[in-house]
């Protein structure tokens, strides 16, 4: 009977192991998925603007391709320095789960210790949106 609970216990963490979301990169390291900490967080549209490419703001990004909140994690390509919000002076390209675009937004309401993401490269290099 013991080995049976146990075989049961052991099954049981392997299917949620296998079914959780996709973990944070390493406590804010790395290019990965992180979480955010508020909701209704606006993803801009990065193209055709070049001063979204060179100084993200709201006034340089003002298309919003749709918000995204806690609990959703976003996949982090690369960070780039723009207009601070929050005292954070980062913004993130991110990828959104079942999203067909790429988009960006400020770091700041990334669940991370700090502003800059060790690891995450600090200029974005590709074509297309």
């Amino acid at each position: 009977m013991r080995k049976r609970t146990a075989l049961l216990a052991a099954a049981g963490a392997l299917a949620l192991v296998g079914t959780s979301a996709p973990n944070a990169a390493a406590d804010g390291h790395g290019i990965g998925y992180y979480g955010l900490w508020a909701t209704g967080v606006n993803v801009r549209e990065m193209y055709p603007i070049d001063s979204c490419w060179d100084y993200p703001s709201p006034a340089n990004c003002p298309d919003v391709l749709g918000q995204v909140g806690a609990p959703t994690q976003v996949f982090v390509r690369c960070q780039i320095p723009g207009q601070p919000v929050g005292g954070n002076p980062y913004w993130v390209v991110v990828e959104v789960p079942g999203w067909s675009k790429y988009g960006v937004m400020a770091s700041y309401y990334l669940d991370n210790s700090s502003n800059w993401i060790d690891g995450v490269p600090d200029h974005c290099v590709w074509s297309g949106g």
